[in-house]
């Protein structure tokens, strides 16, 4: 599970880690409690704070151009 790695490998430390995500059906808590033990499942999500992108796509056109701008500076 990447946010496994992400929480452990890349940021050991930090008591909170804010993700953007789709609205994908398995970017729920019970995807935690399916994968790990529940304590282990309850220290996870209780690390990471989640921002879910709209169900619609226009949100997209934006971080594509605003991405491209920062790739050609």
């Amino acid at each position: 599970m990447k946010t496994l790695a992400i929480a452990v490998v890349h940021y050991p430390k930090a008591k909170r880690i804010t993700l953007v995500m789709d609205n994908y059906n398995t970017h729920s808590a019970s995807a935690f409690y399916e994968t790990f033990i529940p304590k282990e499942a309850k220290r996870l999500w209780d690390r990471f704070e989640f921002v879910f992108t709209p169900k619609y796509g226009s949100w997209f056109n934006m971080a594509e151009i605003e991405l491209n701008v920062l790739n050609f500076h």
